[in-house]
């Protein structure tokens, strides 16, 4: 079981060349390497890579916590019930983990989108715990460190994107502005991706161009 969901999930490498990566953070379960986000020409706060380097450290000891009990589920049973299911790796001192709650808690539509069509767990990465998982229809237990593994969490925060069925669609590893995080959600909605391969990258390409069709220019500065 373990070896199919890293084949499928063999895609990232061609993710990494156009989506973010996160923060630093080690913990006892995998060390997280740290690389600051590549990306960002969204919107006027987030245009350069310097500017989101110094907002996120700017932000580092003051942004507050939000509750967003309403959103998150408990992570103990991990299933998508009826709705798309986002999966997002996080620790308590990772920066960018903070501005992404912050952003949800703050962006109306996000946080209203998030709510209706997506089931979201929060993951602690420095925290080893088990769950049960419904993937493609079938139930595992896994504790937090085998799902590090399964999906080769490099970085904080990291996003996994399921179907309906549980299955992976893409994993986006870091920190997304608020309007790329719609446009994501939104990408996902469309089924673009369905009959698409992700061994070899056709998901994200896919992404890739829905991104540049909705303004959400990436990998570029």
């Amino acid at each position: 079981m373990k070896q199919t969901f890293i084949k499928v999930l063999t895609g990232l490498l061609f993710a990494a060349l156009f989506l973010l990566s996160g923060c630093d953070e080690k913990t006892s379960v995998k060390t997280i390497k740290e690389e600051a986000p590549k990306l960002i020409k969204v919107d006027k706060t987030y245009q350069t890579k310097n500017n989101s380097e110094k907002v996120a450290q700017n932000d580092k000891n003051q942004l507050p916590k939000v509750d967003l009990s309403d959103i998150f589920k408990d992570s103990f049973s991990l299933e998508p019930k009826g709705k798309y299911m986002l999966i997002i790796f996080e620790t308590d001192q990772c920066p960018y983990c903070a501005k992404l709650n912050l952003d949800i808690h703050n962006d109306k539509k996000l946080h209203n989108e998030l709510k209706s069509d997506f089931s979201v767990y929060r993951l602690d990465a420095m925290k080893n715990r088990m769950h049960k998982l419904l993937h493609e229809g079938k139930p595992m237990d896994a504790d937090t460190k085998t799902l590090i593994d399964i999906y080769q969490v490099n970085s904080t925060p990291t996003l996994i994107f399921a179907d309906k069925n549980g299955k992976s669609i893409f994993i986006v590893p870091g920190y997304m502005p608020p309007k790329q995080f719609e446009v994501t959600l939104d990408f996902v909605k469309s089924g673009l991706w369905l009959g698409k391969d992700r061994k070899n990258g056709e998901v994200y390409k896919a992404l890739k161009e829905f991104y540049e069709k909705n303004g959400i220019m990436v990998g570029k500065k």
